[in-house]
């Protein structure tokens, strides 16, 4: 140093604070990115997930979820008209995620029901995440009604359910096994709660409701008004079931609603959530995990229904998959399979065994 001038000094020294400043820079810059990872860990994944009605169970349903949810993700609820508008929105970008029938997921593969004129089919943007529980169709009349069965619905003024929901495509078929048409009723398209206030007033004889029950809607009207369920007979059930075998045999207890005294017997589908397939799979891993380990209390406060088990998890679903959520039911022991197409969808099919 001693045989050096002071301009060498000088470029030295220079020399020396450029790198101090450049160490700075890069502390700080790796600080800032820190920071930016930690963030974005703790707000998680934005999922607006379509959940019908506010007076419906999936709406419930999904608050429930939200109110469990961790870091990993941020539900956002989005009303829709049912199902059918559901899949339409989640198919278009506008959701995330849904709740919706088993049978209608079916019909918007196939183009069957609702989605006769627009089928989704092997076009698909969604995969299926985890099934939750049964929902019951649910034929609801005044208590002094001459309704006794589903035949006597002829020349009556009922209410299929909204525009975009499954419940229509229940209604359809299940008074097609009775040989009516709903050019035989006079149809009315409104939602649970708007179905409810005109069977109040007595502006509807009846109205179809395929949901877990008690459905708040349904509840609400059973405990202020004298209202019954219409139930089905043994050969009934099984001549809706031999014409769709989606649906299944369902029991709604006694007590389920407030002065419900009698069993009703009726059929019902399989709730589904369905996710995005651009969603990342440690994302749709933690929430079907959440959904399954919380089974329980999110079936029994909100569904009426008992704890998950694998089987049912995958029972009625018959589209693939979110690869995040086969990872995690296939830890639990359910019975899924890769699809052909695996290596492109990287999804899998539920069994189909009841």
């Amino acid at each position: 140093m001693r045989g050096m001038n002071k301009r060498d000094k000088r470029n030295n020294r220079n020399t020396r604070f450029k790198g101090m400043r450049t160490l700075r820079g890069v502390s700080v810059l790796l600080m800032l990115l820190s920071l930016m990872m930690l963030t974005s860990c703790g707000q998680g994944t934005d999922i607006r997930i379509g959940v019908g009605s506010e007076k419906g169970v999936y709406y419930s349903y999904a608050q429930k979820i939200k109110e469990i949810e961790g870091t990993w993700a941020t539900l956002e609820l989005k009303t829709t008209a049912g199902s059918a508008a559901s899949l339409r929105l989640l198919q278009k970008g506008f959701l995330e995620a849904a709740i919706v029938q088993s049978d209608v997921l079916d019909s918007a593969d196939k183009g069957t029901g609702v989605f006769i004129k627009d089928a989704i089919g092997d076009k698909r943007t969604y995969s299926a995440a985890c099934g939750l529980y049964t929902e019951a169709v649910q034929i609801v009349v005044r208590k002094d009604s001459d309704i006794k069965n589903v035949d006597d619905l002829t020349g009556k003024v009922v209410s299929v359910g909204e525009e975009q929901s499954g419940v229509i495509q229940n209604a359809e078929q299940i008074l097609q096994v009775f040989g009516i048409s709903f050019s035989d009723i006079q149809v009315k398209h409104l939602s649970f709660e708007d179905s409810a206030n005109a069977l109040r007033k007595k502006e509807i004889d009846a109205f179809f409701c395929t949901a877990g029950a008690p459905t708040p809607a349904v509840a609400e009207l059973f405990r202020d008004s004298e209202v019954r369920l219409l139930s089905l007979q043994g050969e009934d059930i099984k001549r809706i079931r031999k014409h769709y075998p989606g649906y299944t045999s369902c029991t709604i207890q006694a007590g389920t609603y407030e002065k419900q005294e009698e069993d009703v017997y009726t059929v019902g589908v399989r709730a589904v959530l369905v996710v995005a397939n651009h969603l990342d799979k440690v994302t749709v891993k933690k929430l079907t995990e959440t959904i399954y380990t919380n089974a329980g209390s999110l079936n029994r406060d909100i569904a009426g229904e008992g704890d998950m088990t694998a089987e049912k998890a995958v029972e009625s679903i018959v589209i693939p998959f979110h690869s995040g959520a086969s990872t995690y039911l296939l830890s639990q022991g359910a019975k899924v399979e890769v699809d052909k197409n695996g290596e492109k969808n990287d999804g899998a099919y539920g069994s189909q065994d009841e």
